[in-house]
């Protein structure tokens, strides 16, 4: 039987197996010109070389963990990883497929229902660059595959690719990040010549670093290998000596203080596990401390270039105006104005002192986001149906938490649509993986997204690289996912600023400033414009019902007609001296 007939052949074994196939070239790239995400029949694969399978949803959430050849090392790295003793009792217990690739390598294969992303995982410094010698390929990837040429199947059977749950999804890739070499380290000014922290790092004892390891919970596993605080099983980071000094390297997200796939000196992890991340305070332990500044490796010349030609303005092309999802109407005499509260891609500010009600404010405003399209309100929705609200709550517990929820429901009806979350429990920066892994997975769904209390992402609110941190997380988000998002900081007890730096930061780069107060001598809450890049909205108040619920005062009826002249209506206030306020 001819190559041929045996590609087609597996593409009929494999498809029954729920892999799905695509056919290739000599040079493994996809055979047809239409997209290789779609579905090919017996047809397509006629004049095909290599058989690929597609990784991810496409095969039942397939994974192949890749072992390349370059420094001709493949089999001893496979061994080294298979004899690891959490990778060994998944692999013999599942009996997991391996297969040859045509330069020498392996393929190891498995399912999970963990959502992956192509990923190196394992990397080396050869020759001055990064050579990954372990990856993934998994969503939206695919690899080619016995009997292609060259390629063969040596272990278990291709067509009976176990499931993994997700931890033990965690235990193959956590132990091949254990495997990597290549480190990207975050620098500082303490470490260099005849600083402080360089000299500790010289000078500092392998048993030293590991006691500063155990005594804030980490737990030595072997010579390398290390474990995190809180976790029974599994490994956390590998410890090793890179040319002369020793480096740990976290590959788990959960190792707060120190951040994943991040490679730290002996004077880094002193000051994150004994001073809080203060680097200034150890290292006052230390000789002539000096102001710190972080930065990361420096960007590529090539690399600039592609920025700012991915972001240079070009007037020939006519950029449309950020999409609003609410609005909010003013009347004067018989004329109403109807002016952007929130838009796509921009986020605002919600200040205010403790207990003046800016959670209801919230609550009431996203009741009208989730209503049907009525203009006979003071808040006019105008996000789409298919869009979603993601709330984050930093202060309150689950059960206020519920309530919010519970009075959103009550306002605007039972609905899909809301996802409300209490991260009281959690640090700062796991606060913001948190968020960030949300938004990866339901960003583009998303319209509005609702951070209740911005200040508890931030390890110190008058950190000036903190509030940078904040601020550029917030630009990253909206743009990236062409969402709203709205946060919540309170003001200083002493005057109407909000808190810190990290206030300052954000309320700079916001589109709309809005502050709740309670009114002295009633019950009332006043709502104002601080600032906008549009129209300033007129002040307004709400107060809570005797069912808990927030309420607008004195409430009026917009005419429905003038709704749909708005966008000729206020033309001419998109840009109002508003703009101009130095916030």
């Amino acid at each position: 039987m001819n190559e041929m007939n045996e590609i087609i052949k597996a593409y009929l074994l494999y498809t029954k197996a729920n892999l799905s196939c695509l056919p290739c070239k000599a040079d493994k790239s996809p055979l047809l010109p239409k997209s290789w995400k779609e579905q090919f029949t017996t047809e397509d694969f006629e004049g095909a070389d290599y058989i690929g399978i597609k990784c991810g949803d496409y095969s039942g959430g397939l994974i192949c963990m890749d072992f390349d050849n370059h420094q001709n090392d493949a089999h001893n790295n496979l061994k080294i990883f298979l004899e690891i003793p959490e990778v060994k009792e998944i692999y013999n217990k599942y009996k997991l497929p391996i297969e040859t690739s045509q330069n020498g390598g392996y393929h190891l294969l498995f399912r999970t229902d963990t959502r992956l992303k192509n990923k190196k995982l394992a990397s080396r410094m050869v020759n001055g660059k990064q050579d990954c010698f372990i990856e993934i390929k998994a969503q939206d990837g695919y690899f080619v595959s016995s009997p292609s040429p060259k390629y063969e199947l040596i272990r278990n059977d291709i067509t009976k690719i176990a499931k993994l749950n997700s931890i033990e999804t965690a235990y193959l890739i956590d132990n091949a990040l254990s495997m990597n070499e290549y480190f990207e380290r975050i620098k500082t000014e303490y470490e260099g010549d005849m600083r402080p922290g360089d000299q500790f790092n010289r000078d500092v004892s392998l048993l030293e670093i590991e006691n500063i390891l155990i005594i804030a919970g980490w737990k030595k596993i072997n010579e390398i290998l290390w474990r995190r605080p809180g976790k029974k099983t599994g490994t956390s980071a590998s410890l090793k000596n890179i040319n002369g000094c020793y480096l740990f390297y976290v590959f788990t997200s959960n190792g707060l203080p120190l951040q994943e796939r991040t490679a730290y000196t002996p004077f880094q992890l002193k000051t994150y596990l004994q001073f809080n991340g203060d680097f200034k305070a150890c290292a006052s332990t230390l000789p002539k401390p000096e102001k710190i500044t972080t930065y990361k490796k420096e960007i590529s010349e090539s690399e600039l270039d592609k920025i700012l030609e991915s972001n240079k303005i070009n007037t020939d092309i006519t950029i449309e105006k950020p999409p609003i999802i609410l609005s909010i109407s003013d009347v004067y005499g018989t004329t109403t104005r109807y002016k952007r509260l929130f838009t796509l891609g921009n986020f605002s500010v919600l200040t205010g002192k403790a207990k003046t009600r800016k959670t209801f404010l919230l609550i009431l405003l996203i009741s009208f986001l989730l209503k049907k399209k009525d203009c006979s309100y003071k808040f006019i929705n105008e996000m789409s149906e298919t869009k979603k609200i993601i709330w984050f709550d930093t202060e309150q517990g689950m059960y206020d938490c519920w309530n919010t929820a519970n009075r959103i429901e009550k306002l605007s009806g039972k609905t899909n649509r809301i996802k409300v979350y209490s991260l009281r429990e959690y640090e700062p920066i796991e606060r913001c993986q948190i968020i960030e892994y949300a938004l990866k997975k339901f960003g583009n769904e998303t319209g509005l997204c609702v951070i209740d209390g911005i200040a508890d992402l931030a390890l110190a609110i008058n950190d000036e690289l903190e509030a940078t941190r904040i601020a550029s997380m917030l630009l990253k988000i909206t743009k990236q996912y062409n969402l709203h998002c709205t946060v919540v900081i309170h003001q200083n007890k002493n005057d109407n600023y909000a808190t810190g730096h990290l206030g300052s930061s954000v309320i700079k780069k916001s589109e709309t400033i809005i502050s709740v107060n309670r009114k002295k001598g009633t019950t009332d809450t006043e709502v104002k414009c601080e600032g906008s890049r549009g129209e300033a909205f007129e002040p307004f108040d709400f107060n809570i019902n005797e069912n808990g619920l927030p309420v607008l005062c004195n409430e009026q009826n917009i005419p429905l007609k003038n709704f749909y002249e708005k966008e000729e209506e206020n033309e001419n206030f998109e840009c109002s001296s508003n703009e101009e306020i130095p916030f």
